[in-house]
């Protein structure tokens, strides 16, 4: 599915949004249907250069999965080998 969105991005819709407290932010949408929220921008000018570098580097961006539960990151405690940090005295 990411590989399909990161082909067919022009079919994506990014909807500007400015809330009460006066932060900006973007929605990405298909068909109506909101896939994503942005995080928040503190002027209108920093959203829209973050929603120019989504569809600048899209396509050559390096795609982390987690859908799969298949982390490439060790736990901390099997990074730490099992070291008993706490008890140096």
């Amino acid at each position: 599915m990411i590989t399909w969105f990161t082909e067919n991005l022009v079919l994506f819709t990014f909807t500007k949004v400015r809330n009460a407290a006066g932060k900006y932010f973007f929605r990405l949408s298909k068909d109506g249907l909101v896939l994503a929220n942005s995080r928040k921008y503190s002027t209108e000018l920093l959203m829209i250069k973050g929603i120019d570098e989504i569809t600048k580097y899209v396509s050559t961006a390096e795609i982390l999965d987690f859908s799969e539960n298949d982390f490439v990151f060790p736990d901390a405690e099997m990074d730490m080998g099992n070291a008993n940090v706490g008890n140096a005295l």
